[in-house]
């Protein structure tokens, strides 16, 4: 790649450089192609010699075509096409994200812009803010080469980043560029450029990147821990006393984030004119943590400090949305605010701070104004575009028309709907716009500005909203015809038409028909989990469940229905984990730890059934559940095999230890008793008998509290079977003990049995199973009767 030079470079190093956007050594002599995209002159190599070749073909009506035949022709050298390429790139990247943008088009692909626009909706369109849209077009038209990938192995991760970039760029998330990129990650990852530790390192950051977007939550974790290895990098959450607000006098525990480090930090380069933090200016609080100890910082460097960003994101999206998740994040917020002198970073690290702001009335006009300065910063010339472009791929930092429509977002929470409304209008958010209007009460300006942009340009987006506007479903009819067919949003749309009217059936075409267009849409799957469960249909109703949870895996109702699913269709074994996964999602659902409790004992999940009933009654305090209870204490008493093939038995003393808590604040309920009693004699020792006999009584006593009980069928037989465990349990408690205590427990059960048998003899009683448990009863009261007159002929 390099000229003779005064020292010997090999590709792959200069390769190394152009991703890390820094000269790790200036001993060397460049050409001039890599100096202008090392140095950011970005339009010199894309105006340079090496385009004349293509400049007398540009308006060929296949470029695609054109530019491939030129890299296998090699028109200029493979060399210089991945320099072209990543100079288009990382224009782009400085007309849409980091500033200050251009005016002038490069005039030789301008003529593209159209075709360009085309090839990267994927049919369901580009955002109309998106600048320049050739130069990614043409960058991604080189990286996807599989000569130059051959030639040159950072192609490869080239075309990752061109792709990330695709996707902020698209209206919808697109599954073809999530599975397209996915498969690149994989190549990349076998590289030998990752044997470099900074670019291992760089390249986890950026993957992790990639799935916060998709929030495929475990992929990223992954990464960002992979990426903290590799840094040697250690973040742990500390306290320590300190001073939040004006007026406290005491020290409260504060949370701050301990940064270890150990080994040197990755090579970066500090950049001056950095956004500026903006103060609370607030009456209570204090605009930094006021710690009673010194907290001594860690020095870092960029890399260091985008995985810390990382980190924030991350935990930001595995983690619910609650004050005290909050909390836990801007730590490491704070960290990089505060400490970070790269301007992709900064301007990252703020933007995230004016988001956990926003719900946070102490701070919302902080957000706001913060946001607004982010917006012009944007615009400022004194940093030099190569500083801007420090770190850009690991910092996610955001397009300059999100900026502008969270700033309009704040806007509104404040207030401020019209100069929402102004901004919404001049990036064409058309929802917004709508939305706004409906506040302001002027729902009719919303149909009218939608059909005077459609006069202008018809689009998909378009038509849709007009149908949604007018609740006119012919709308969505013209939207589907204008995309040819095959644009997914037509589709959602017309299907939520119907599913907002609960006309279910309608809906679900629809809806099965955009997901089939594009199978990343989370809410569209779980609309179509709940109307399949609606009409019915489980098959349907488990799948699109199936994928809305691989798509959303912290939604615990997605859990519990995906479980409904499985249930009605049999397939308990699948259902049982989707419950197990709920609970995860939602550990203080009494109601998912029933189901969950159910579920396993019709597997045979005996431990999981006492764990269930363990965390329900932390979150109830009082739960009867007798069914389940009954069919534990049957396998335990039977010692049937668990689902692992274990016997129940083994579970006795947990078994015991949960009817424990149970009987605490059950006291007159006769079957708990009973089960007690019954388990309490498994344990087989002189001491547990006894208990067991009077867990027993207890459950007799129980059993006849009610004055009605020798009246009713179930509650006869009921008493019946509980005097013949009982009658039994004493007479195995009397077979070895003191004729004292002996006489005393068997003149007990005589009393209670004699009670029982008198009442239902009184009741003439001819059905049959009744008349076979008393026959029992009398026998068991004729043996204790026997044993006590022996007692009397013995003493």
């Amino acid at each position: 790649m390099a000229n003779s030079c005064r020292n010997k470079i090999s590709d792959e190093e200069i390769e190394i450089w152009l991703l890390t956007n820094l000269i790790h050594n200036e001993d060397y002599e460049l050409p001039l192609y890599i100096k202008n995209i090392l140095n950011g002159q970005y339009e010199d190599v894309l105006n340079s010699e090496l385009s004349l070749n293509l400049i007398e073909s540009c308006n060929n009506d296949d470029f695609h075509k054109l530019v491939h035949n030129g890299i296998e022709r090699e028109v200029i050298s493979h060399n210089s096409w991945l320099c072209m390429g990543v100079a288009s790139l990382l224009y782009f990247i400085q007309c849409n994200w980091t500033g200050p943008q251009i005016d002038k088009s490069i005039e030789w692909l301008k003529c593209q812009e159209k075709n360009a626009f085309e090839s990267l909706s994927l049919h369901d369109e580009c955002n109309t803010n998106v600048k320049r849209p050739e130069l990614l077009w043409f960058s991604k038209i080189i990286f996807s080469h599989e000569i130059l990938q051959n030639t040159h192995k950072s192609c490869i991760w080239w075309l990752f980043r061109a792709n990330l970039l695709h996707q902020f760029i698209l209206n919808e998330s697109s599954g073809v560029i999530f599975d397209e990129t996915e498969h690149l990650i994989d190549k990349i990852n076998e590289l030998s450029l990752l044997k470099n530790q900074f670019c291992k390192t760089l390249f986890c950051i950026e993957a992790a990147q990639f799935y916060f977007y998709y929030r495929r939550i475990q992929n990223s974790e992954k990464y960002v821990e992979f990426a903290q290895e590799t840094a040697k990098l250690s973040l742990n959450l500390e306290g320590a006393l300190g001073k939040r607000t004006k007026y406290q006098h005491e020290d409260k525990a504060q949370l701050y984030l301990k940064i270890n480090v150990e080994k040197n930090q990755f090579p970066s380069r500090c950049c001056e004119n950095l956004p500026k933090s903006l103060d609370l200016h607030d009456d209570v609080r204090l605009e930094h943590i006021e710690f009673s100890k010194n907290i001594e910082g860690t020095q870092l460097g960029a890399v260091e400090e985008a995985i810390i960003l990382a980190k924030h994101v991350q935990l930001q999206l595995s983690q619910p949305k609650d004050k005290l998740t909050d909390e836990e994040v801007k730590p490491y917020l704070t960290a990089v605010i505060d400490s970070t002198r790269n301007w992709s970073l900064k301007m990252a690290s703020l933007y995230h701070r004016c988001i956990l702001e926003l719900t946070d009335k102490r701070a919302v006009e902080r957000s706001m104004m913060q946001l607004e300065h982010l917006i012009h910063e944007l615009k400022n010339t004194k940093v030099s575009v190569i500083h801007k472009m420090d770190m850009f791929f690991a910092c996610g930092l955001k397009a300059f028309w999100v900026l502008e429509q969270t700033w309009a977002h704040v806007m509104m929470s404040l207030g401020l709907v019209k100069g929402a409304l102004d901004v919404f209008l001049k990036l064409e958010l058309w929802e917004e716009v709508i939305n706004c209007y409906s506040i302001l009460e002027l729902k009719h300006k919303a149909a009218e500005i939608i059909r005077q942009e459609i006069s202008k340009k018809p689009t998909v987006q378009l038509w849709c909203l007009l149908g949604d506007a007018t609740q006119d479903p012919s709308h969505y009819v013209t939207a589907w015809k204008l995309s040819n067919e095959k644009s997914s949003r037509a589709q959602r749309h017309w299907g939520l038409f119907y599913f907002v009217k609960k006309n279910y059936k309608d809906a679900i075409p629809h809806l099965k028909l955009s997901v089939e267009l594009n199978n990343i849409q989370e809410g569209v799957w779980i609309r179509l989990g709940f109307a399949a469960l609606q009409t019915e249909d489980w098959k349907l109703a488990a799948t699109a469940y199936r994928r809305y949870c691989a798509l959303e895996q912290s939604t615990f109702e997605a859990w519990n229905n995906l479980a409904n699913a499985y249930i009605k269709l049999g397939d308990k074994r699948r259902a049982w984990k989707s419950l197990q996964d709920a609970t995860k999602c939602n550990y203080d659902s009494w109601q998912v730890w029933d189901n969950l409790m159910i579920v396993s004992i019709d597997l045979g999940h005996f431990a999981e059934v006492i764990r269930c009933y363990h965390r329900i009654l932390d979150l109830k305090n009082h739960h009867l559940d007798i069914q389940v209870l009954d069919i534990l204490t049957r396998a335990i008493l039977n010692n049937i095999n668990d689902s692992d093939g274990n016997p129940a038995q083994t579970l006795l003393l947990k078994a015991l230890e949960l009817f424990g808590r149970i009987s605490s604040f059950t006291l007159n309920n006769s079957h708990i008793w009973r089960m007690y009693g019954q388990l309490t004699a498994l344990k087989h020792t002189d001491i547990d008998n006894e208990k067991a006999a009077q867990y027993l009584q207890q459950a007799h006593r129980a059993a006849i509290s009610d004055p009605k009980w020798f009246q009713q069928e179930e509650s006869i037989e009921n008493v019946l079977q509980l005097c013949c465990i009982l009658a039994e349990m004493y007479l195995n408690c009397t077979s070895d003990c003191e004729v004292k205590k002996k006489r005393t427990l068997l003149a007990s059960a005589k009393l209670s049995l004699q009670g029982v048998v008198k009442k239902v003899k009184d009741q003439e009683w001819n059905n049959e199973k009744i008349l076979t448990c008393l026959q029992k009863v009398e026998e068991y009261l004729n043996t204790i009767m026997n044993e006590l007159e022996l007692i009397k002929l013995t003493t």
